[in-house]
């Protein structure tokens, strides 16, 4: 009885906060100084990274037959969760069309084309076989006799404990296929409605975590009560959030689980980004880059592109990491000049990754006892999404599924398996996974490029920065953009988003402000006072919110001792504003 009287206290309290407490963080611009949630840099400083980053990534990805090819079983596996056949993804009818009756619309543009795979394709050799064939063409020139086969074929191996993914090569019936990313590109597709959401939906899930109390099953009636109050607040929370697709987490979620939710928000706003970028118009048969689509599935929302630059945060902390193993790592074992020129170039990406800010720290991760049982379930968790990619139904959208699932699992094995200073220690790095590794971070490099782009053609209007090869003139470089200016390159290119110039690059910058009038100044100031008045109004009427927000949280932390269960840390702190703040 006291139990249910003290969750409709709670509850009460929750609903009549909740209109002062879940402002959403959507209707916030990302200050390009701040530092990246659960990261270690800031959004400016990862731009600057990226510049630096994309033409070897690109050079990698586009150039070398090592990463070009990727191996996966892409037919032959079922979906695992669920085989109704008219909600599963693992089938062509799953692909729902944008355009509801497609027969006026040419064949090659149809939404079955577009999710086609293109180019050559190998099956990988039975050890039988590659005994019989010449070691330098174990695959008999099927992906074409330019390609040097010794860079693609990777050796059978066995599935390792540390792995955060589920290798498409496990098994001895699941050889897969050799396909090409370059032709491949990832881009739109069709591929959506009911099926797509059904996938992202499980994918989501994973994110429920079932924290293991230390006391086992004593008082499980009581422990259950206080887990149904706390799902109350969490249902409550995830229902009235603006954007019903987002299943936002509370801020008193632990690193580890928060960690995991943003890598697979990231993932799909990455993904999103894609399709923006390369959209395709089926009535007219062109592709274009959407800024609508932009603006409805990234712009207004700044919380999904925090999370794809803390994915690109994360991945560029794993290459740097991973940067002693790569030394010795063999990646063209019949082509000594392809396996040095590839192995420079990676190392060349490695550097650079390493010279750059420190992006993530790994080590606050898995540190407290009382969170080491959910690194397994971590761990556990994110090969049920490897596994959930299985359950799509577009062929492009399944492989870049996969090679990003992939991607994103061997990051976390490096972050969290790796010692950088006992390479002999490390688990084994498959092919796979480090093809996996450098693609997925080259995808998440071109969404921070597109979204750049698309931030400047929004904020100015102009849309030919769009055309702009290559990462944007790094912010500050003043040098460089004196540069574009003496070559007379058009507008886009020396078009900047003013939200991320920090305040010693404008001093840099040579100025010729026009001579304003009396009353301009006048207005501009008194436009300046009064801005400021409202802040601090504003600030004035959520106080007492906020004070009473501070009070439902520690009394929610009192709950939790008062029942025995673990106490979740503060989600609030005091602190006096930095100068950069003010």
């Amino acid at each position: 009885m006291r139990l249910r009287h003290a969750s409709q206290f709670f509850l009460a309290f929750y609903l009549f906060l909740h209109p002062s407490c879940v402002t959403a963080e959507s209707q916030c611009a990302i200050d390009p100084n701040s530092i990246v949630s659960d990261a270690c840099t800031s959004y400016s400083d990862l731009e600057r990274l990226h510049a630096q980053l994309e033409p070897a990534l690109d050079d990698l990805t586009q150039q070398t037959d090592f990463f070009a090819y990727y191996r996966l079983n892409l037919y032959n596996k079922a979906c695992p969760f669920w085989n109704d056949e008219n909600s599963m993804c693992g089938n062509r009818a799953c692909a729902v069309d944008t355009i509801e009756d497609e027969s006026a619309i040419p064949p090659i543009w149809r939404a079955e084309e577009l999710s086609k795979l293109e180019g050559a394709r190998a099956k990988h050799p039975g050890r039988a076989q590659r005994r019989e064939r010449p070691s330098n063409r174990p695959l008999q020139y099927q992906l074409g006799e330019n390609v040097d086969e010794s860079c693609v074929v990777e050796e059978d191996d066995e599935c390792d404990e540390r792995d955060y993914c589920i290798p498409d090569d496990e098994g001895a019936a699941g050889k897969g296929d050799y396909v090409s990313l370059v032709n491949n590109t990832e881009r739109y597709t069709g591929y959506s409605g009911m099926g797509a959401r059904q996938v992202w939906d499980a994918i989501y899930k994973e994110n429920c975590f079932s924290a293991k109390s230390p006391r086992g099953s004593l008082r499980s009636k009581t422990l259950q009560a206080a887990q149904n109050l706390k799902n109350v607040f969490q249902e409550y929370g995830r229902q009235h959030v603006d954007d019903g697709e987002d299943l936002y987490p509370l801020d008193d979620e632990c690193l580890e689980q928060r960690a995991f939710y943003r890598i697979v928000s990231g993932m799909h706003a990455s993904i999103s980004t894609h399709l923006c970028w390369e959209y395709f118009n089926q009535t007219t048969g062109t592709w274009f880059h959407n800024v609508d689509c932009y603006k409805e599935r990234l712009h207004t929302h700044p919380e999904r592109v925090s999370n794809i630059y803390f994915n690109y945060a994360l991945l560029t902390r794993a290459v740097a990491k991973a940067r002693k193993h790569l030394e010795s790592y063999t990646f063209c074992s019949g082509d000594p000049e392809q396996d040095f020129e590839t192995k420079q170039k990676v190392l060349a990406l490695a550097d650079k990754a390493a010279a750059g800010p420190h992006t993530f720290d790994e080590s606050v991760m898995f540190q407290d006892p009382g969170v080491m049982d959910l690194k397994e379930d971590f761990r556990n968790r994110f090969r049920n999404v490897s596994r959930l990619m299985d359950c799509v139904g577009c062929d492009k959208c399944r492989l870049w599924g996969k090679v990003q699932t992939a991607g994103y699992g061997a990051a976390l094995k490096i972050l969290f398996e790796f010692d950088e200073d006992k390479n002999g220690e490390n688990p084994h790095l498959r092919r796979t996974e480090l093809v996996a590794l450098v693609n997925t971070l080259a995808r998440v490099s071109h969404s921070v490029d597109a979204i750049q782009k698309f931030r400047v053609a929004v904020n100015t209007g102009d849309l030919s920065v769009l055309d702009v090869q290559g990462p944007l003139p790094v912010t500050g470089d003043s040098q460089a953009q004196a540069e574009a200016h003496e070559q007379g390159t058009t507008s886009a290119e020396d078009t900047l988003d003013f939200e991320f110039l920090d305040d010693d690059d404008l001093d840099e910058q040579p100025t010729s402000l026009p001579q304003r009038t009396f009353s301009e100044e006048f207005w501009m100031e008194w436009d300046l006072v009064w801005r400021t008045y409202r802040m601090v109004l504003r600030s004035w009427i959520e106080m007492p919110f906020k004070l009473f927000a501070i009070f439902v949280m520690e009394m929610n932390r009192l709950w939790n001792y008062w029942l025995g269960i673990p106490v979740p840390d503060r989600s609030w702190d005091f602190h006096f504003p930095s100068r950069d703040e003010l």
